[in-house]
């Protein structure tokens, strides 16, 4: 079986759990991610961190609530990756 892209860079589960939320719907405040995922508060802040250190997840603020953030996927790093991966399947 093959590493997904987030294995190999060295990412934790709770940076996979969280990156599928956010792919999945969208951008999404840090609470509403914490009550996605089965993971502490705690861990969500460390993968959102690692997640924005690998350029994975932009913030963005919630025009609905400027003192909020929102985190949404780096389409042009997914988009990058797919391209990859598809190179990769067609040798």
């Amino acid at each position: 079986m093959s590493k997904t892209i987030l294995e190999e860079v060295g990412l934790p589960e709770s940076c996979k759990k969280v990156y599928g939320v956010i792919i999945e719907e969208g951008p999404l405040s840090s609470k509403e991610i914490v009550s996605r995922v089965s993971c502490s508060t705690r861990s969500v802040r460390y993968a959102l961190k690692r997640l924005l250190e690998n350029e994975y997840v932009e913030r963005r603020p919630c025009l609905k609530d400027m003192r909020q953030t929102l985190y949404c996927a780096n389409v042009d790093r997914l988009k990058s990756e797919l391209e990859a991966f598809r190179r990769i399947q067609s040798l």
